[in-house]
């Protein structure tokens, strides 16, 4: 038994360290910050959202839209004699995420027994979870509409058709982004963009991390089992050894690439479906949200960018570790790096936030690439540049570092000490 407690005492000492217990902690803290984060993003959600409406009928049948719209949770800004494109300029200057418009004789239209016409517009301005609420909401008050104007004639009338009466008010459904428009419902373009774009962040992470760790594992086992010294003693430049070791694990993570890419888009076709109807294509093609090839230029550098950049990190943190395991330990706070901007710009638009929540994120060199796939779709090429020449200069500058350590021979015995006391004797 007491051997027994020897072993255990043993394993514990070699599993509980430094090098264990920080990323676990930088953990913690990191996911308290992003329960602050999206809990403020859902404190949002709950107050009452501005809607422009333009009533051009105004008769008690409008108002009763307004009553229900305003119960709906929407704080309503009125105006008479705006055309769709003033009413939708109105709305961006207001921050509003829809349009309603009633036309003129609308209430005549019912009182004749005729199903009426209310357009909408929802104007996208991010492709966030939360920022997708606003468009549910929309659909919800217009069910809201229904019902109200539905249960007013019942009361008013007999013998009407029971569709009508089911469902008085249809919508002309139009979807804005920047300065287009096209016929079609915000929850299915959305839908539709999210089929596309969904396995980019999850394939830039799982890529990242994998290739972060092959190479944090290859510099941290060739220093344990003392074939560094061999490979540096040839007469080779030690940036020709930099160079080639950060090439091939870029061919690799390149191949993975690929491969998690025919991975995650099958299994997306095979969750989505056969695909989104041609209407729905047709639409996001009207809207610029396909991305054509020189867009997928650039967000291929941007990727390519953060994968260098996983790589020049783990380069470097390697050559601290003294073993496999400490590289691995080392390695993982980089993956939550990887993770909070991952999380942050699936669920929140990083435009909503702060300013100095916003910076930084985007101070996250793995941010970028999570960004750029929307910034392309909505025109923001200014800022897909940005994060270009941010993650360039990144990656020069840990190139850099890289460099630096391996053309010395303290490459051999470099080692992150974390302040462990050494038993003296007496």
């Amino acid at each position: 038994m007491n051997k027994f407690r020897i072993l255990l005492g043993k394993e514990l000492r070699e599993l509980i360290t430094p090098q264990i217990i920080l990323p676990l902690v930088i953990t913690v803290i990191v996911f308290l910050g992003l329960g602050k984060v999206i809990g403020s993003q859902v404190q949002k959600t709950q107050k009452a959202h501005e809607l422009v409406i333009v009533d051009k009928d105004n008769t008690a049948a409008s108002t009763i839209i307004k009553d229900a719209l305003a119960a709906s949770g929407f704080t309503l800004s009125e105006h008479d004699s705006f055309s769709s494109d003033e009413a939708i300029a109105a709305a961006k200057a207001d921050k509003a995420s829809s349009v309603v418009i009633i036309p003129a004789g609308f209430s005549h239209g019912l009182i004749a027994g005729s199903p009426q016409n209310i357009a909408t517009y929802s104007i996208v301005q991010n492709f966030s979870i939360f920022g997708a609420q606003d468009y549910s909401r929309l659909k919800a008050g217009i069910a809201a509409v229904n019902e109200a104007i539905s249960t007013q004639l019942i009361s008013n009338h007999t013998g009407t058709d029971p569709a009508f009466l089911k469902n008085p008010v249809h919508t002309a459904e139009t979807v804005v982004v920047g300065d287009k428009q096209a016929s079609a419902a915000a929850e299915a373009i959305l839908g539709f963009i999210s089929s596309q774009t969904t396995f980019i962040p999850i394939i830039l992470f799982f890529v990242i991390t994998f290739a972060a760790q092959m190479i944090a594992t290859t510099i941290a086992s060739e220093k344990e089992n003392k074939t560094l010294e061999t490979l540096l003693s040839l007469p080779v430049k030690r940036q020709y050894i930099v160079a080639t070791k950060m090439l091939a694990a870029g061919i690799v993570a390149a191949g993975a690439s690929i491969l998690y890419l025919i991975g995650m888009r099958s299994y997306i076709s095979n969750l989505t479906g056969s695909g989104s109807s041609s209407g729905v294509h047709d639409a996001a093609v009207s809207l610029g949200l396909i991305l054509h090839s020189s867009q997928y230029v650039l967000l291929g550098l941007s990727l390519f960018l953060a994968i260098l950049i996983a790589l020049a990190i783990a380069l470097i943190l390697g050559a601290f570790a003294e073993d496999v395991r400490g590289a691995q330990g080392l390695v993982a706070p980089m993956t939550v790096l990887i993770l909070v901007p991952y999380l942050l710009t699936f669920f929140v638009d990083t435009q909503s936030l702060t300013p100095l929540a916003r910076y930084a994120i985007l101070a996250i060199p793995f941010s970028h690439p999570f960004l750029a796939g929307s910034n392309l779709m909505l025109g923001n090429y200014a800022q897909v540049w940005f994060g270009i020449g941010y993650q360039l200069l990144w990656f020069l500058a840990l190139l850099w570092v890289a460099t630096r350590i391996f053309t010395t021979d303290r490459i051999v015995t470099l080692k992150l000490s974390f302040g462990k006391k050494r038993k003296s004797s007496v």
